[in-house]
This record gives C-alpha cells, sequence and structure tokens, in this order.
C-alpha cells in the first residue's frame, strides 16, 4: 500500500521520520495527494528513557554498529547529526501534528520502561483518529506479558487501539489473551486483512 504519509511524509529519504521533513510535507498539502492515507512514523525508546523518531533499530557510522535501545538520546542525537539527520524527540513531532485533522499512525518500534509505555499512550488519549500500531514480535517485546493487561486497560480507558502493522482490523492486545487469535495475528499476510 502506497502512503504518501509514510514516514512523515519522506520515506527513503536521508531525513525521513524528521520534523523538516513533515513541515515541508504539511508545506506542500502531501495530505491532499490521493496516495495520502495518514501520518505514519516510527517510535523507539533511547536507554535514558526518551521517546524518539527513528525507523531503523542502529545507526552504521564509520564502520561501528551503534544500537540505539542501548544509547542515552545525547548520543544518538549527536550521531544523527554526524549524518546530518535531526533526530526528533516524540514530543516534538506530536506538537507539531498536534493541530492537523489527517489520522496519525505511530508505529512502536522499542518501548522498555512504564514510563516509556504510558508516555506513548497518552500520547494518543482523546484524539480519535491517532492509533498506535505495532508488528507482533516487537508488541511484545514493548509490552511484557507481566504487564499487558494494565497496559491494554490503560490505553482502552483513553479510547485508543494498539492494530497489527499491515492489518489494522486486529488489535494486537485482544488477539495476545488469545493463543489461536495469536498465532493467526502473527502470520505476515493473509489475503490482505
Amino acid at each position: 500500500m502506497k502512503n504518501s504519509g509514510h514516514r512523515l511524509g519522506n520515506s527513503g529519504a536521508l531525513n525521513e521520520n524528521t520534523l523538516e521533513s513533515l513541515i515541508y510535507s504539511i508545506e506542500n498539502s502531501i495530505f491532499e495527494k490521493k496516495d495520502f492515507k495518514y501520518w505514519e512514523f516510527d517510535v523507539h525508546e533511547s536507554d535514558d528513557g526518551v521517546l524518539f523518531v527513528f525507523h531503523d533499530d542502529e545507526i552504521l557510522f564509520e564502520g561501528q554498529i551503534n544500537i540505539l535501545r542501548k544509547m542515552n538520546f545525547l548520543d544518538i542525537y549527536e550521531l544523527g547529526a554526524n549524518l546530518g539527520i535531526n533526530i526528533p524527540r516524540l514530543s516534538e513531532v506530536i506538537g507539531k501534528l498536534s493541530t492537523r485533522s489527517e489520522k496519525v499512525m505511530i508505529e512502536i518500534k522499542n518501548l522498555q520502561s512504564e514510563n516509556g509505555r504510558k508516555e506513548v499512550i497518552e500520547s494518543i488519549s482523546e484524539r480519535d483518529n491517532w492509533f498506535l500500531m505495532s508488528t507482533p514480535e516487537r508488541f511484545t517485546k514493548s509490552f511484557p506479558e507481566e504487564s499487558r493487561d494494565y497496559w491494554h486497560s490503560e490505553l482502552s480507558s483513553l479510547g485508543g487501539k494498539m492494530v497489527r502493522v499491515g492489518r489494522h482490523r486486529i488489535d494486537l492486545f485482544k488477539a495476545s489473551k488469545s493463543k489461536l487469535k495469536w498465532e493467526f495475528t502473527k502470520i505476515k499476510w493473509f489475503f490482505g486483512f
């Protein structure tokens, strides 16, 4: 599915998932294009608990692989700057999108702490057209089984929903409660559902 709002409107470019990309996309009205479905971006949590927007789990710099979840945000930000990328905090992206009327999908890549889970869930509260999404694998790592019911309850109480990447009709919290549904959910593609 082509979506011109993917990675804040600049999928595949060096500045994808950045404020610069989002501002450029808004100024050029990509939300009016036929292939615009929703704004989409990816969120990670740094080792020091900062939620930031970036697609990949790691950055290759000077021959060294840097695993982002093991780094503090200042080091991540500086690493991005060395590559010409301004890696934004989640709060900055939300600030830019908060007054927009278009649908927003936040893809969870990596959450490590209870505060990170709370912040990302609260980021969509009282926003009818904002949703969280994840792959089943990343969902189970970001929402461990021992606290999953609590976070499902929190998200539901705020009117939010966590859907599967590629199959937005599947609620990951609900599906994870049934072994059969979960196995179905983990299948990559099933007749386009």
